[in-house]
């Protein structure tokens, strides 16, 4: 089965992650299938709009800890290789010229906050939170901070990210994170993008072209910003701090971050 499964009509895509029973985490799988997902929808005509939604309690827990060892356990070389596949996900946020809206529920953590940052529009169901708890593992949001800044601005990015304190829904809408809170998150969401997927296809997309490049802080940014990731993933106290965190809060389920 896949973890990102998506459907198109009525012009709009809806893009739904697919992992409920690991709080749709962002595992090596998960972030390639929903790259590939994202970059078809962008490319085809018959799209004038994207939902990004998800299945289960959890919008998404961010970065699977698992793939988190795993890549710790890698040599610096293979590391390396990895840093351009890491950030891709992030990146697209500055190229996708198909607008984006998400439909956010349940907890968004980490990288599941980088997806709403991605997202051009988000709703947020009230009951939804947000958190960016990388620094209690001995890691900084390197792959989302320049969506977070675009989002949020850099100040209010940087004071989340170093405190990992949890926020809710109606915070995210006074941040800019989100652009409204509904207790019908989804169907606001859908509704949208119906919306959207209605206008000038030429008028969207040379708009979001212009708002990607105005906010695209270029390729070298990522690129450095991947290396700061590689340095963070080679410390002893990741290493320690996951596996504490999968073997006690989680039970060694595989837990999210």
């Amino acid at each position: 089965m896949s973890d990102v499964v998506w459907e198109v009509e009525d012009r709009v895509a809806v893009v739904r992650l697919a992992r409920p029973d690991k709080g749709n985490a962002l595992s090596d799988r998960l972030v390639a299938e929903l790259v590939t997902a994202l970059r078809e929808a962008d490319g085809r005509s018959d799209v004038g709009a994207v939902v990004l939604e998800a299945e289960g309690r959890h919008f998404c827990a961010g970065g699977d800890l698992n793939d988190f060892l795993a890549a710790q356990a890698k040599p610096v070389e293979a590391g390396y290789e990895d840093i351009a596949p890491a950030m891709e996900l992030f990146r697209l946020g500055f190229s996708l010229r198909t607008p984006v809206v998400a439909a956010v529920h349940g907890a968004s953590r980490g990288g599941g906050v980088g997806l709403v940052a991605l997202a051009h529009l988000a709703v947020a169901d009230p009951g939804a939170t947000f958190a960016l708890p990388e620094v209690s593992l001995g890691l900084f949001p390197f792959a989302i901070f320049p969506l977070l800044a675009r989002a949020m601005g850099p100040r209010r990015s940087l004071e989340l990210a170093l405190t990992g304190r949890t926020f809710g829904a109606e915070e995210a809408l006074a941040y800019g994170l989100v652009q409204a809170v509904s207790e019908q998150a989804r169907e606001q969401a859908r509704a949208w993008a119906r919306t959207l997927a209605g206008r000038s296809p030429v008028a969207v997309r040379t708009g979001l072209e212009a708002y990607g490049r105005l906010t695209d802080p270029g390729a070298w940014p990522f690129d450095y910003l991947g290396l700061l990731r590689l340095v963070t993933f080679k410390s002893e106290a990741l290493g320690a701090n996951v596996r504490r965190f999968l073997g006690g809060a989680r039970g060694g389920d595989g837990g999210e971050a």
